[in-house]
């Protein structure tokens, strides 16, 4: 009983912290009636139908929607044939890492990257190797030796050109050519996660566009549109090579998108319910960048599309004191070492997300209390 207790105490403690440290779009009034008026369309149609059997790579009516969705960063739409569903960015992940690293082999990422890489790629057998960065990403000199470097047993980069992820950084466009260059000269397959890229109005191509042949392009609803909406996409260099990678795993494996999700998400994109939904989520994180910037009394050198900021420590405490230090105080954020792959990188930097607090008084409270720590 007091085991029970405890377990309660701290789901209690947890749920009064304000909570930076996830990184999830801003709440949007339109979602809760989106969410109401798919019930009224499953209501009107044969769903039960619909969703009886699994849909594994989707069905034509789905990857068409995904693929016209896709379209918003490509120049064209990306053929459907090419393009599976499942149920968020670290499934697929997994199958591309199984498939094409293995174990033993080395992945390339970003010197700061998606922390649930680091664990995926250990679950695996696969050894991570970091990739120095500037102010663009991912430095073609550094990616260019490090491959030298490892003679072969770089197989695979995984990256995050788009709002990169803690960073921000946007590549340009002549940077994703010079990294086409380089994954070419080395055989390189390239994971690309673009789970932020919808969210800026006007961004580059996806670096996918520069080396099709070997390319995964990677684009999850949740992070743009709703975190109840767990499905994403990817675009893959073939047909062939779609199967290759995904079918084998369909009995062994749970990537596949739950049906019943499978079926709201592509009615969100078909019916322009999505479109309508992330033009909110651009306006709201807009007005949260701008309580964010009051908070902290200067503006925020990262394109206004992005909803987590990426803040260094004045001189004073460490990481870890400052990081518990706000959690005394009722704040979660993201310590910076957790996105670091061989680097230092984040020792003295962490992680906001705006999007999680539910309403501007809870965010400007949060912010407030980070603010006042860092000044102390």
């Amino acid at each position: 009983m007091d085991d029970l207790s405890n377990v309660s105490e701290v789901a209690q403690a947890s749920a009064r912290l304000i909570d930076f440290g996830r990184n999830f779009p801003p709440p949007s009034p339109l979602i809760r009636t989106a969410i109401q008026e798919s019930f009224s369309y499953l209501a009107k149609t044969d769903v039960a139908e619909a969703i009886r059997f699994p849909r594994f790579t989707g069905t034509a009516k789905d990857r068409e929607a995904g693929a016209n969705w896709l379209a918003r960063r490509f120049e064209g739409t990306p053929d459907p044939d090419r393009i599976v569903l499942a149920n968020g960015t670290q499934s697929i992940l997994a199958m591309l890492l199984a498939y094409y690293v293995k174990p033993g082999g080395v992945l390339l990422t970003e010197a700061l990257t998606y922390p649930a890489i680091k664990p995926l790629s250990q679950l695996l057998g696969v050894k991570l190797h970091g990739i120095s960065i500037d102010a663009e990403g991912i430095e073609p000199g550094s990616l260019n030796q490090a491959c030298i470097k490892l003679n072969g047993n770089a197989r695979a980069l995984y990256c995050m050109p788009t709002l990169h992820n803690p960073t921000s950084a946007i590549m340009t466009e002549t940077r994703r050519q010079d990294i086409a260059k380089i994954a070419r000269r080395y055989d390189l397959s390239i994971f690309e996660d673009d789970i932020y890229g919808v969210l800026p109005q006007k961004a580059p191509p996806p670096l996918s566009a520069y080396a099709p042949e070997r390319s995964w392009y990677i684009m999850g609803l949740s992070k743009s549109l709703a975190s109840q909406l767990r499905v994403a996409y990817v675009a893959g260099p073939s047909l062939l090579k779609m199967q290759k990678v995904f079918w084998p795993g369909v009995r062994t494996t749970n990537w596949m998108v739950a049906p019943l999700i499978a079926e709201i998400a592509t009615h969100w994109l078909a019916t322009g319910l999505a479109a309508e939904i992330l033009n909110s989520m651009r306006v709201e994180i807009q007005n949260r960048r701008n309580i964010a910037q009051q908070a902290f009394g200067m503006p925020f050198d990262i394109d206004p599309a992005s909803y987590h900021l990426w803040i260094k420590l004045p001189n004073g405490p460490n990481l870890n004191d400052f990081v518990e230090a706000l959690k005394q105080r009722g704040v979660v954020v993201g310590a910076g070492d957790s996105f670091a792959v061989g680097s230092s990188l984040g020792d003295t930097r962490f992680r906001i997300g705006l999007g999680v607090a539910a309403d501007h008084n809870e965010l400007r409270k949060g912010l407030a209390i980070v603010s006042d720590l860092i000044k102390a």
